[in-house]
């Protein structure tokens, strides 16, 4: 967890505000799990000539993104393909969602062992 630079009344105070809300972030936009993430794309890239695919993913499945989620994985995508490997938005968004689903799994079977304890 980052360290607040500030506290809210501070906040209140530099921005002239009248009200503070909390801003939950999503475990998908903190930088070191970003980090990881552009790591284990651009590792898992493969080419056989022509645009580059995640190596081992078989199932090509239409999903729809909001306008607002779409945008901001053209942005990742934009930023990691600075380094010179190309990714693609739909790249990203398939990386975010593997992640997830394993982090998922993971909290699920230690929530398993815990109760079979």
């Amino acid at each position: 967890m980052a360290k607040r630079l500030f506290s809210p009344a501070q906040v209140e105070k530099i921005t002239g505000a009248t009200h503070h809300r909390e801003v939950p972030i999503p475990f998908y936009f903190a930088p070191p799990f970003l980090d990881e993430l552009r790591n284990w794309v651009v590792d898992n890239l493969a080419s056989s000539g022509g645009r580059p695919t995640l190596k081992g993913l078989e199932v090509v499945r239409k999903v729809r993104f909001s306008e607002r989620s779409w945008e901001e994985l053209q942005r990742i995508a934009r930023t990691w393909s600075r380094s010179g490997t190309q990714v693609s938005p739909s790249q990203v968004a398939t990386s975010i969602l593997d992640l997830a689903i394993q982090a998922f799994k993971e909290k699920h079977e230690r929530r398993k062992a815990k109760d079979c304890a």
